[in-house]
């Protein structure tokens, strides 16, 4: 057996087995780091890839889940939206049609009142403006009585005339035609009895106007 050298700290041998070992657990695991992998070893690998790809995608529906959950919600309340307004429209539709009858019916009514309101009127043309003064119904009341005669045979009853007036329409010049007048009779017989003597004697008319006007002047 050797001898020990002497003057040998005692500690030298533990640090060179420290040394060894260190070398020797660096060599295997260079060793191991060179060995091919195996087959449970690559199933682990994929195993873990596929997790993690799931996990992505799982994440990623879910996310196009909710949009989509919120586009449905969406067009629900756009079809119900739709629904209601074409409930609405239909109503609508049906309230127009109604009243365009209604509207029509009002308007034949409004024609005939109207026409019935000028049964008892009478147009008069001729007049030189401003002969009526200031009281135009009793103006027309002695003119057809100057015109016609006041004799029973002319008129059953003297003539009585509610209102008259002058055609709104204003004169542009000095010499334009005095504008017609409008008066309307109590009586539609009476009425029916001026137009009945006014035929046919158009042209006398204008005569006794020219002549009896100026005495009725006010």
């Amino acid at each position: 057996m050797g001898k020990k050298k002497q003057g040998q700290p005692a500690g030298d041998n533990s640090q060179e087995d420290d040394g060894t070992q260190a070398e020797a657990n660096q060599e295997m695991q260079q060793t191991a780091t060179n060995v091919p992998p195996t087959l449970a070893d690559m199933e682990k690998l994929l195993k873990s890839m596929e997790d993690r790809i799931i996990a992505k995608l799982s994440t990623q529906l879910s996310a196009n889940r909710a949009i989509i959950d919120r586009h449905e919600q969406t067009i629900q309340e756009v079809e119900t939206t739709l629904n209601v307004m074409e409930t609405r429209l239909t109503t609508l539709e049906s309230t127009c049609s109604a009243l365009t009858k209604e509207n029509e019916a009002l308007r034949r009514k409004t024609d005939d009142l109207e026409n019935r309101s000028r049964r008892n009127n009478i147009r008069i043309t001729g007049l030189p403006e401003k002969v009526e003064g200031s009281q135009p119904a009793s103006f027309i009341e002695v003119f057809l009585k100057e015109m016609f005669g006041a004799t029973v045979e002319a008129f059953p009853t003297p003539p009585v005339v509610d209102r008259a007036h002058r055609i709104a329409t204003p004169r542009k010049r000095q010499d334009d035609p005095p504008r017609p007048f409008i008066a309307r009779m109590h009586h539609f017989q009476t009425k029916e009895r001026i137009l009945k003597l006014t035929r046919g004697r158009f042209a006398l008319i204008l005569r006794i106007r020219s002549t009896h006007l100026p005495r009725l002047q006010r």
